[in-house]
């Protein structure tokens, strides 16, 4: 099984980046996101978000909610500016 330094193109990784940015921008009351396509898919997207954390970025599990009432899957998210400004959270 590849690293996931070697697994991840640096591309892959920024646009992972933004497309987590920019879910927690537009969707702040569900910030989650569960893969970035085409360079991350769903079942990588731990790997790729553990490489992210491990860069320093402020990445975390989210529970995202699936179309099936009361069910959720596992997602991630990072805090935004603000709230890194103010070191909190959305909770997950």
């Amino acid at each position: 099984m590849p690293t996931p330094t070697r697994e991840f193109s640096e591309a892959a990784l920024d646009e992972l980046l933004r497309a987590l940015r920019a879910r927690t921008s537009e969707h702040p009351d569900n910030p989650g996101l569960v893969a970035s396509w085409p360079g991350v898919r769903e079942d990588r997207m731990a790997a790729a978000c553990t490489l992210l954390l491990h860069r320093g970025y402020p990445v975390f599990k989210v529970s995202v909610p699936t179309a099936t009432p009361g069910e959720t899957r596992e997602g991630w998210a990072v805090r935004s500016a603000t709230d890194e400004a103010l070191g909190g959270f959305y909770g997950g």
